[in-house]
């Protein structure tokens, strides 16, 4: 049988770090991923362009001081022949960060979430969210800690082809024996808010009935589809719970979230339709903002060349 990707562990993962405590989060859960035993872990951090030459080189020379403290403290939790590189540069870190994840040919990109409003703004809107946004490279963006492989995961899916995106990920993600996983959509009823003096309200509530049984008949089939696709065999199937419901994306994935108390969200995005346009709006950052779960944007594959 061929080997599906879904099955590989991580070769090369980037996790740029910000050296404040929230970085123990990020390293503890980098060290949790599925990594394979020759795996190479990039550690990286940005020191800000713009200071004086001589604070400069004082600010990189602490940065590559701290940083090698991580890595040795990161090595102990980790397989001997897995390679830690530690890498301290100045500039605008997500462009250093897309620079490194290229030079590295990183798979994945692991990287922290603040806790507080303004560090979360900052970090996360001009640092996570701008790397997100290149659409290159998954990215993880962690806020809990990570005391255990994920065991909650949720999908929150539209019905494209960027959703075979995001089940290929949670496949190689979460390895066997995968725990159950709630898969989420959200759909749209035009005549919701609407006043139409001809449909009565059985039958507006009848329509909506038909969308989302439609809906969820759907996503049962891309669900299959893409197991299919992966041959992943029944015995290493997840169990889906799927919760499909009318309202906005963001609205709904919050419900859904908050209420199965998630611990991994997993997104796709799709530069033109549906759910996607979300992801890379301003929708996108409130759903990042206001979960209390770590989240994995999964960007489409890049179109091939012939």
């Amino acid at each position: 049988m061929a080997h599906s990707i879904v099955s590989e562990r991580f070769r090369s993962v980037l996790v740029p770090v910000d050296l404040t405590p929230l970085s123990d989060r990020v390293l503890g859960r980098v060290a949790l991923l599925p990594l394979a035993d020759d795996a190479r872990l990039t550690v990286q951090h940005v020191v800000p362009a713009g200071l004086p030459a001589r604070d400069q080189r004082s600010a990189e020379r602490d940065a590559r001081n701290a940083l090698e403290r991580e890595v040795r403290h990161l090595s102990r939790s980790l397989p001997r022949s897995v390679r830690i590189e530690a890498i301290a540069k100045n500039g605008a870190a997500f462009k250093e960060i897309a620079a490194v994840a290229s030079s590295v040919k990183a798979e994945l990109i692991v990287m922290g979430r603040g806790g507080g409003r303004a560090l979360r703004d900052v970090f996360l809107g001009s640092t996570a969210e701008r790397v997100i946004r290149r659409g290159q490279l998954p990215v993880l963006v962690v806020r809990l800690p990570p005391r255990a492989a994920y065991c909650r995961p949720a999908l929150a899916l539209d019905l494209d082809q960027a959703a075979h995106e995001v089940l290929g990920l949670l496949l190689r993600l979460i390895q066997p024996p995968r725990p159950a996983v709630t898969v989420i959509h959200a759909f749209d009823a035009a005549h919701r808010g609407l006043v139409y003096p001809s449909l009565s309200r059985d039958e507006a509530e009848e329509r909506e009935e038909e969308l989302q049984h439609d809906a969820t008949q759907a996503l049962a089939r891309l669900l299959a589809t893409s197991l299919e696709q992966a041959q992943v065999l029944p015995r290493d199937a997840p169990r889906w719970q799927t919760r499909v419901r009318y309202g906005s994306p963001r609205s709904v994935i919050e419900k859904v979230v908050k209420k199965a108390e998630t611990d991994l969200l997993l997104l796709g995005t799709h530069g033109y339709s549906g759910v996607a346009h979300m992801f890379l709006g301003t929708v996108a950052g409130d759903v990042l903002r206001e979960v209390t779960c770590d989240v994995l944007v999964v960007p489409p594959r890049p179109a091939e060349t012939s």
